[in-house]
């Protein structure tokens, strides 16, 4: 479920111990029932879902990787604390978490582990679904949202940063899910997954607050509510509840995982 930061009105997965935008923490957090907290029951729950090789997903449980595009968790052997971490496209690191709280760490890599897999599933299902975006034209015209409602509807704060929801770029209609993002095709009028380095998201990405919409849909854009998909219900399908099944989270192991679509460039 859904809640509101109380310090900087974003919202996120109640299942997170912070908020990820300023990391305030979640008064309401709880962990599911069987929820993994060592690095070693991590290393069992990816197992037990039949997830490919962590050089397929490039998550590293209990490794300090030290190649580009990786993300790990690892227990240093020098002061005993534990890492969690993300490798850039560049090599570079970003440490999500450093300290002796092993619980935390895990549950850090654990919930960005989850939404890989709903991503990769969510992309997966695209392929079957539909045409992607370098297979057709989109059909711009007409496709415009009222000033107004972009200057008066939206409060945006002054740094710039990702948000769930809707922005328009160039005429065109997209959604932010969890990083993963989505374009309005007024031709077809249906949603559809953006491609791996869509050049358009890259702009939106440089500077989101100069393209973000709303979170909600609304009336006044020229686009079908996201929210009506079936990328809402694919990857709500089992965050939203506090059952949480494990088996929600299980691999197929005739799919292919494609961490091309990650974005390697930001720190988390």
């Amino acid at each position: 479920m859904k809640i509101k930061c109380d310090y900087c009105d974003n919202t996120y997965e109640d299942t997170l111990p912070q908020c990820p935008y300023c990391e305030a923490p979640n008064p309401s957090h709880k962990q599911v029932q069987g929820q993994p907290r060592t690095i070693a029951e991590l290393q069992q729950w990816y197992v037990a879902r039949n997830l490919p090789p962590y050089e397929v997903t490039r998550f590293f449980i209990g490794e300090n990787h030290q190649g580009p595009r990786a993300f790990g968790i690892y227990q240093d052997p020098q002061n005993g604390q534990f890492v969690v971490y993300k490798n850039k496209n560049d090599g570079s690191r970003a440490v999500r978490y450093q300290g002796t709280d092993e619980e935390y760490a895990v549950n850090e890599l654990y919930q960005r582990l989850k939404e890989e897999i709903v991503h990769q599933k969510a992309g997966q299902s695209a392929k079957n679904a539909g045409p992607t975006k370098k297979q057709k034209t989109i059909g711009k015209v007409g496709l415009v949202l009222l000033t107004g409602f972009l200057v008066g509807g939206v409060a945006l704060s002054a740094l710039s940063h990702d948000h769930d929801g809707y922005y328009n770029y160039n005429n065109v209609t997209y959604y932010n899910y969890g990083n993963t993002w989505y374009y309005y095709d007024d031709y077809y009028e249906d949603w559809y997954r953006t491609d791996s380095y869509d050049p358009d998201v890259n702009s939106i990405t440089e500077s989101y607050d100069d393209y973000y919409v709303s979170e909600e849909w609304n009336s006044g854009m020229n686009a079908t509510d996201w929210d009506d998909t079936i990328y809402y219900s694919q990857t709500h399908s089992s965050s939203d509840y506090d059952s949480d099944s494990d088996s929600d989270w299980d691999w197929d192991s005739g799919s292919d995982w494609d961490s091309g679509g990650t974005d390697w460039d930001s720190d988390w």
